[in-house]
């Protein structure tokens, strides 16, 4: 983060005045992919045209935005996409983007342009490609090393649920090996609180989600490249339970998405749309904000961002104690219960096997 932001983000706390420093931006609700357990593949009806788009922008850059993730469906699948990355980036916007890696090599002349790249990473080939399409690992990867021969950094972003919580394992040897670092979130039943979506197939139950996240706690401990801190770890031991937290939703971080509806939070219920930047302008838009946290917040990055904007640096401490299973059947996590393998020594076996081809 940019010393700019952080005397931004200084400033917004000392003297209680919000701005819209960091800004989720959904382009479009438009992917090139049926995820399986997403609720976001098709274009919303009035989604904005670029004229609107840089004219909320512009709005938000006024009252102090300085850095901006655009996300999707597939920001790449916007035909305005290189236009909307050089009006940013041209503006001294910090701009990341998440992706499913797809268009990045063919969209390389907007991806040279981002800060970072986050790509969407399920697990191996079968079952990444069983809930996103043929391919569509190989296509991602391909995406994440495009990125790379750029320049740009790269992250992978794993969300855990039925269909990968016995593949972390290998998932972690596999980015291991690409020298990419993931960080990790539980599958959430929709995109936004309160609504019913398509996830709710793809859910741990309590026992599964700390199953999965003991193993991913293991690998952090042991030096493998999860992205997580401790904060976001420590956080989702008390997942599913309602878990209050410090938010900066509102004060320093809003969501707009692509007909230009403004929120205080990407994951809030969707069915308020009054608070539109094209009809009020993004000032007004964003003085009506609400700005009280709820205590459902799983996106490991945001979790992260809020225990830090609450001044909660404790729970950014390692956890010692491996995560409490008592309860819980180990049985698929690694032979003979033995804990899971930490990266470097999967890498190992795995070169051992293929050397003895």
């Amino acid at each position: 983060m940019k010393l700019a932001t952080l005397l931004s983000i200084a400033e917004v706390r000392a003297f209680q005045s919000p701005k819209p420093i960091a800004v989720g931006f959904e382009l479009t609700h438009l992917c090139n992919l049926s995820c399986e357990y997403c609720d976001r593949h098709t274009r919303l009806p009035e989604e904005m045209t670029f004229e609107q788009i840089t004219a909320a922008l512009d709005g938000l850059r006024r009252m102090g935005m300085r850095e901006i993730s655009l996300d999707g469906g597939e920001p790449l699948a916007h035909p305005r996409v290189a236009d909307v990355v050089t009006w940013l980036t041209g503006r001294g916007i910090v701009t990341r983007m998440n992706t499913n890696g797809i268009l990045v090599r063919r969209k390389a002349d907007v991806v040279r342009h981002l800060a970072k790249v986050k790509i969407s990473l399920d697990g191996p080939p079968n079952v990444h490609d069983a809930a996103r399409g043929h391919r569509a690992f190989e296509r991602a990867v391909d995406g994440a090393r495009a990125a790379r021969e750029l320049g740009v950094p790269v992250e992978f972003t794993c969300v855990v649920g039925r269909h990968n919580q016995d593949a972390i394992d290998e998932l972690i040897l596999l980015v291991t090996e690409l020298g990419i670092p993931i960080i990790f979130q539980p599958i959430r039943e929709s995109l936004f609180l309160g609504e019913s979506g398509p996830g709710r197939a793809f859910q741990l139950d309590v026992a599964g989600i700390r199953a999965a996240f003991q193993r991913i706690e293991h690998h952090k401990r042991t030096g493998g490249p999860v992205l997580n801190g401790w904060a976001s770890l420590r956080h989702f031991r008390g997942f599913p339970d309602d878990t209050p937290i410090p938010c900066a939703a509102g004060w320093i971080n809003v969501t707009m998405d692509p007909e230009g509806n403004l929120f205080h939070c990407g994951q809030v219920n969707r069915g308020d749309k009054s608070n539109n930047v094209v009809r009020l302008g993004a000032d007004a838009a964003f003085q009506r904000l609400n700005r009280t946290g709820c205590a459902q917040c799983w996106c490991a990055r945001v979790v992260e961002e809020n225990y830090a904007w609450g001044g909660r640096f404790d729970k950014s401490l390692p956890l010692a104690a491996p995560f409490p299973l008592a309860d819980v059947s180990l049985a698929d996590a690694a032979p003979a219960g033995r804990p899971p393998l930490p990266a470097a020594s999967l890498v190992r076996r795995r070169a051992s096997e293929e050397a003895k081809r």
